[in-house]
């Protein structure tokens, strides 16, 4: 079972609502949010080595939207076939619908990505899809895997390496000059918001959903 508080969609929509705010602000090109976007942006060009740029370089490969998907795919299925079918559900469906909100919103708020990048991309720059996946993917396989898992030790480890990997995709991404700063602040609010409705609509219709695959299961027999 998933652990829920049940306050779920209040904290949904507050991470929705500041999404919102910085998406206006970046749509309206605030010069705060350049400010802070050109300080930092302009603070990682002078920290451009060739080791840090291929090692960046093979994070933006492992952190990939594509990647992300194989990875949810391979979970959801073990997932399925372990018995908690309603949890694979969630773990797929959070993803892939995570995934179609994100990138409709990139083309909503319609802004280009920063100049002479490391790394050749394609689309627009808010939110980044990289990080939006990562965190959305970290949180997902956190929240579930970590039923599975009896050791406080490893528990407290995978929790570490998943927010360490998050940070690292997060710098990632503005190093190789592929986003702004604003842009993976603006994932991770939309992908807690995300994760957090997912859970709310779980709460409500998983029930349901367990007896009909149990149904479907029986009728199959």
């Amino acid at each position: 079972m998933l652990a829920r508080n049940k306050n779920e969609t209040i904290i949904a929509w507050s991470y929705w609502g500041a999404f919102g705010f910085l998406a206006i602000l970046v749509g309206l090109n605030a010069a705060v949010i350049q400010n802070i976007d050109n300080a930092i942006f302009h603070s990682w060009v002078c920290t451009d080595t060739s080791s840090l740029t291929r090692v960046f370089k093979i994070v933006a490969l492992m952190a990939s939207p594509a990647v992300s998907v194989v990875i949810i795919v391979i979970f959801s299925g073990w997932l399925y076939l372990s018995h908690h079918r309603t949890l694979g559900l969630l773990a797929l469906s959070t993803l892939l619908g995570g995934d179609v909100l994100a990138l409709g919103l990139k083309c909503l708020v319609h802004r280009p990505r920063p100049a002479q990048p490391l790394v050749i991309d394609s689309g627009y720059s808010f939110p980044s899809g990289h990080v939006f996946g990562t965190i959305l993917l970290v949180t997902i396989l956190l929240a579930i895997g970590l039923q599975f898992v009896t050791s406080n030790f490893k528990r407290i480890s995978l929790i570490g390496l998943g927010i360490v990997w998050i940070l690292i995709v997060m710098i990632s991404r503005v190093y190789l000059r592929d986003h702004y700063a604003s842009d993976t602040i603006g994932s991770w609010l939309l992908a807690s918001g995300c994760w957090y409705q997912a859970k709310a609509w779980y709460g409500r219709w998983h029930v349901y959903v367990q007896d009909y695959l149990m149904r479907l299961s029986q009728w199959h027999h």
